[in-house]
């Protein structure tokens, strides 16, 4: 079922909020800090998700605050707002910076997953191919739905559809609602889309170490959880190996994420 979170377009926010949120780490304080002054249930989506207003020593900005957390099939993970905090913190270890900050938090007495709203936001990807838009630079777009596609088999997100696909004014892609992803089935999804893959994101695939991943991710999942996550790893890793040695390194791997 589809359950994309639709951003409103050509959304400008106000300078103030700009100028005191500008790095990654005042966008994270503001989102554990600020006010909710606001809320409104998403029209779209099955999981309730609420678009709301936060507010913090003058500044405003927008969040989406996802609360749910059950059990949606007995041979996947359970569906929960802590699947978003752990989809951000592992995409932080890998230096994606495709997915908007995210935190957890409490909302009206339950635990929940506050996510930045994407700042000036283009379209979704449902939305450019509804519209058949063209990326202005094929190479950087192909570039990044190529590390999407890697990071959805890592994570076995089961529920990525061209609407939780964010596109912002600079063609940045911005990955968004994690909520049914980290299953414990060991196999890979769609593993024939896992045609190219970055050399630095592979590179941090291989150093990823179990203990690194459980330090910054047990608080949101299980070691069962953690273990098959570590699995796939495994399998990605793997897969590239493997097409690289049959199709040749230049014609699997590239170059576009930059090093720290």
């Amino acid at each position: 079922m589809k359950r994309s979170i639709v951003m409103l377009c050509s959304l400008l926010w106000p300078l103030a909020a700009a100028e005191q949120a500008s790095t990654e780490e005042e966008r994270l304080n503001f989102l554990r800090t600020a006010a909710v002054v606001s809320s409104q249930v998403q029209e779209e989506g099955v999981t309730h998700a609420l678009r709301a207003t936060l507010s913090l020593r003058g500044s405003t900005h927008d969040a989406q605050i996802q609360s749910i957390d059950e059990l949606w099939d007995a041979n996947e993970a359970f569906d929960s707002y802590k699947h978003n905090v752990a989809a951000y913190e592992l995409s932080r270890m890998l230096g994606l910076g495709m997915v908007p900050a995210t935190v957890s938090r409490e909302y009206k007495g339950r635990p929940a997953s506050f996510t930045w709203w994407v700042d000036d936001v283009l379209m979704t990807e449902a939305q450019r191919q509804e519209q058949s838009v063209r990326p202005p630079e094929a190479a950087p777009w192909n570039r990044q739905v190529l590390l999407m596609k890697v990071f959805d088999a890592l994570i076995r997100n089961t529920d990525r559809n061209t609407g939780n696909v964010l596109i912002d004014r600079n063609w940045k892609v911005w990955m968004i609602d994690h909520t049914r992803s980290f299953g414990t089935n060991n196999e890979i999804l769609e593993p024939e889309g896992l045609t190219r893959c970055d050399r630095l994101l592979l590179q941090r695939l291989q150093t990823l170490q179990p203990s690194a991943v459980a330090a910054r991710l047990s608080a949101w999942l299980t070691p069962e959880q953690i273990g098959a996550l570590m699995t796939r790893r495994d399998l990605v890793v793997r897969h590239f190996q493997v097409l690289s040695a049959e199709k040749g390194e230049s014609a699997v791997f590239y170059d576009y994420l930059h090093k720290e």
